[in-house]
């Protein structure tokens, strides 16, 4: 979940009160039972992964194992549909945690969370021995299109450590992966800008700061304006 937050879009909006609202771009709650079930519902015979793609319009939940028993894909669409359990030990043990609240309500919830993005579509299918679940958002609903900072600006302002996170905001980004590839990524490959923390890329407390020779070269396109 951590991980997909990451890579997906929230936006914030304000109704009269001091707190802001805010809406992922895709309801956390059908994101996590679409989890669950690949996790609880998989076939563990199988050695294959579970593979989670996160695209800039559509989530992908893939994992081994075609429904169980006799359950079809036109029964996920009912709410009183009876599942069929092929990990029952497992089951057992995420329903003791919490984790799932009764079994075979899962796709109920998922369309629950559902109505309220009237924007967001859901697709179930089984491809060879995997069942696969796709979450689509061809329009992201109240943000404004990108806009693309020049590589002044991004110099200018990592000349103190900034995240990610801080930058996009900055700039009214709304695509982190967009923002990576074609605007951190090339300034960093080129020696402009480098990571606090190389030696972990990934690390929760990266930040990216410009570098002497970034600033040189803001200085000289400073001089020639």
């Amino acid at each position: 979940m951590i991980f997909i937050k990451k890579h997906i879009n929230l936006s914030f909006s304000f109704d009269g009160s001091l707190q802001r609202r805010e809406k992922w771009q895709y309801p956390l709650e059908a994101v996590r039972e679409l989890l669950l079930n690949a996790v609880v519902h998989r076939d563990y015979k199988n050695t294959s992964d579970i593979v989670i793609k996160i695209f800039n319009d559509r989530i992908e939940f893939s994992n081994p194992g075609i429904l169980y028993g006799h359950l079809k894909l036109e029964d996920l669409n009912r709410d009183d549909y009876v599942s069929s359990i092929r990990n029952r030990l497992l089951a057992e043990s995420f329903y003791l945690l919490g984790d799932i609240e009764k079994y075979g309500t899962g796709f109920v919830r998922i369309r629950k969370a559902l109505r309220e993005y009237p924007e967001i579509g859901l697709k179930l299918e089984e491809i060879g021995d995997y069942f696969k679940a796709v979450l689509t958002c061809p329009v992201v609903i109240g943000q404004e299109p990108d806009k693309s900072p020049d590589k002044s600006m991004m110099l200018y302002y990592c000349q103190q450590p900034k995240s990610i996170k801080e930058m996009m905001v900055h700039f009214n980004f709304n695509r982190r992966e967009t923002f990576v590839n074609n605007h951190l990524k090339p300034l960093v490959n080129s020696g402009l800008i480098r990571m606090t923390i190389p030696e972990k890329p990934t690390s929760s407390k990266q930040k990216y700061l410009t570098t002497e020779q970034g600033i040189t070269e803001l200085r000289t396109a400073q001089t020639n304006r």
